[in-house]
Parts: C-alpha cells; structure tokens; sequence
C-alpha cells in the first residue's frame, strides 16, 4: 500500500465558455494605453457629463433626491472599476453591459435634462452610428472634432443659443471618443485573433506534414524491428535481443514525443472537441490493463483495482485513454522501484468516478507543483536530468481534464512518491 504523500496541490480544471473573446494585454499595447486605466479615464467624462445634466432637469419628474442618489451610485459604480481585478476587463460578458448601461443613462440624462433640440438628438445617436462603424481612426477622431463645430455653427445661424449649449458640444466629443475607442480596441482584438488563427493554422498544417513525415519511417522502423525480435527472419542472440529491444522503446518515445506536440498544436489552435459515448468502466479498464502486461525492464510492480460498484460513464474513450496513460507513464518513468497502483472509484459525493496512480517514485519538490502542468516544463528541468520527455505529458492531461468538465488533485512527498487522482463527472 503506497503511503499518502505528505504536500498536497489541487488543481481544478473547468470548463471555460467563449467569454475570453480577446487579448486585453494585446490590445492595450496595440493602443498604447494601459487597459484598466484607460477603460476607467474614458468613462469619467462620461460619468461627469450625465451626472450635470441630471443635476439641473428641466421638470421635476421625480424627487431631487432621487437624482442625488441615482448621481452618487453612478459616479461609485465607474471607482468599483478599480477594485476589479485585470481579468474582468477581457470579457465580452463585461463590456456589452457597461456600454449599454451608459448609452442608457446618457439618453435618459439628455431627455430628463430636457434643454437639448430635435437636432442635437439627431446629432447625438448619428455620431454613436459613426463611431461604431468608421474603421479609419483618423476619420473618426477628425468627426469627432467636427461634429461640435457643426453643431455650434448651426446654432449660431439659426441665433437659437442658450447658456446650455456649451455643455453640450463637449457632450459630442466625449460621445465620439468613448464610442470610438471601444469599437477601435474590438477591431483591434479582432485583428489580433484573426492573426493568431492564421499563425495557429499555418503551424498545424506545417507540423501535419512534418509528423506525416516522422510518422512513416518510425512505422517503418518499429515494423522491422518487431519482426525481427519475433523471429520472423531468424534466430537472434541476446545481443542483438537487447538492441532490438532499445531500438523499439526509443522508435516509441520518438513517436509518443510527435503525437503530444501534434496535440499540442490543435490544442492551441482549438480545434481540440469532445467525442462522448458511454463507457463501460469494468470493460475499458482492462482493456487498458493489457496494455502494461509486458514486464517492466525495472523491479517495478503495477497492480490494478477496479472496484466491483464502478458505474459507466460518458466521456471521450480516445481522450480518457490519453490521461490515464501519460499519467501511468510518468509513474513508471519516475519509479526506479517499487509498485505503481492504479485504482478506479465511484466519488459518490462528487457524483463521478475517481481514478488514483499511485506510486513510491522519486515525488514532486514542493516548489514545482504550482507548475507541472505548464507546458515544456519539468520538475527537474537541468541539463543533467536523467529523466527523458519535453514536459508534454502533464500538459496534455489538464487540458483533456479540463475539455472532460473533470479535476486533478496531486499528492507528493519528495523520496516517497506521488498520488494523482483524477476526477470524471459521470
């Protein structure tokens, strides 16, 4: 029985919606604005501008303190924006709301103010239209300017001017410039994501036929070798057992390491999807239990447990194969002696299945577990390590977790070994 690891690491993979449609980082270096400032700075005009006209109704709809509180919330709700973490200024989730809910709040400041004209109306919602559709920024920027002057000269020629029209050339300007500048930063990431898909397609087309490439002759070279150590043409000695016997353990790794970074790359590029049938857990697992039945070339042991409840599931076969058997794979990798347990549960309290590969392995450090299931990373990561791979393998198994809606735990003692237990809905 392998002794529970004593430094203990969580990592819980969910799904994730399409509210992530953009870089913001991007975006704001594009613009050479900081992101969250920038989003705050060009709302205060907004905020100021809607916050006078209530201030000064030309009826008295409803009480003046009404006004004052309405005022107060919405001058606190753009300071709120300070204490959201960088995050949140990322999401479409985000910015749909808070643009509607100004554009709102300045019609209404503009209705309950009450002193503005049909045509300034007109004006108002013709420069959002703009600002929403112009591409060029100049163009946008030389509107925004000119529309106020418009205005002003229309004024002055028809001789209809009030104290108030002051407020409201302004009012256009910043009208302009808040619209304008999140219908810029949109096509900005839009730009950005359009790239990245090309870059991303163009890399999977490239490593398509690169693998195809790799692919061939290591078939080829696992083909040959397979015959050879069957016998098929001939006797061997135990030296030429023992080459063969390297010959196809490293024909393997080399096209493990091809299939991982081609999943990599649909990984990045997306086009990863979930394929989900019922399976029979009972059934899969020893199915998966005759792959290992070939003795390790070490004084390993694995042994199995399936409990007799285990329920079917519905999941990705193809992808639930790939975690289990990276994370067996890494076991036996990182175990020079000893035994390696592989086990499968009901999570009654969970309400899914719980698989756990235990071993008496080398363990984690502590300090790494933050970041073992980073991409081309590893534990030990000096050029003197004895361990092969590139850091794929962890990788891949949080990413398919995270695609099968499930969560991985990990459990480590340095010396003692390592306990990952995967978490599957049912």
């Amino acid at each position: 029985m392998v002794t529970r690891p004593k430094h203990r690491a969580r990592i819980k993979a969910q799904k994730t919606g399409a509210l992530l449609p953009f870089n913001s980082s991007h975006a704001a270096a594009r613009l050479g604005l900081p992101l969250k400032p920038s989003i705050i700075l060009i709302r205060w005009p907004v905020v100021i501008i809607a916050s006078y006209l209530l201030l000064y109704p030309s009826t008295r709809y409803l009480p003046e303190s009404f006004f004052h509180a309405f005022i107060l919330l919405y001058v606190i709700s753009n300071v709120a924006l300070y204490f959201l973490d960088d995050p949140w200024f990322g999401s479409w989730s985000f910015y749909y709301p808070l643009v509607i809910t100004d554009t709102l709040v300045l019609t209404m400041s503009l209705i309950i103010n009450g002193r503005a004209e049909t045509d300034f109306y007109f004006t108002f919602f013709l420069l959002i239209i703009a600002s929403c559709i112009l591409e060029d920024a100049k163009l946008r920027a030389a509107i925004s300017l000119l529309a106020p002057v418009v205005y002003l000269g229309l004024r002055v020629q028809s001789g209809n001017i009030d104290p108030g029209i002051y407020l409201r050339l302004p009012f256009l300007f910043v009208v302009s410039l808040f619209y304008g500048y999140f219908t810029q930063f949109i096509r900005t990431e839009k730009a950005l994501r359009e790239d990245a898909e090309k870059r991303n397609q163009g890399k999977k087309e490239m490593l398509d036929i690169v693998s195809h490439e790799f692919r061939t002759p290591l078939n080829l070279i696992g083909g040959y070798a397979q015959a050879l150590k069957s016998k098929t043409l001939g006797e061997l000695t135990k030296e030429q057992e023992h080459a063969l016997a390297k010959i196809l353990g490293q024909s393997e790794n080399l096209l493990y390491l091809v299939n991982s970074v081609l999943d990599l790359t649909r990984i990045e590029a997306g086009q990863m999807s979930v394929e989900r049938e019922v399976i029979v857990l009972p059934e899969y697992l020893r199915e998966m239990r005759l792959r290992y039945e070939m003795p390790l070339d070490k004084p390993v042991s694995l042994k199995w447990s399936v409990a007799s409840d285990l329920q079917a599931i519905s999941s990705d076969r193809g992808k639930l194969t790939l975690i289990l058997q990276n994370l067996i794979n890494n076991a036996i990798k990182f175990t020079e002696e000893g035994t390696i347990h592989v086990s499968a549960r009901r999570a009654e309290d969970k309400k899914g299945v719980e698989f756990e590969i235990a071993d008496t392995g080398i363990g984690i450090p502590k300090e790494a577990l933050p970041v073992i299931f980073d991409k081309f990373r590893q534990a030990d990561s000096s050029s003197t390590r004895v361990h092969g791979g590139v850091g794929l393998g962890l990788h891949i198994v949080y990413v398919f977790t995270e695609l099968l809606g499930g969560s991985i735990d990990v459990e480590t003692e340095l010396d003692h070994g390592s306990i990952f237990t995967l978490w599957l809905p049912a």
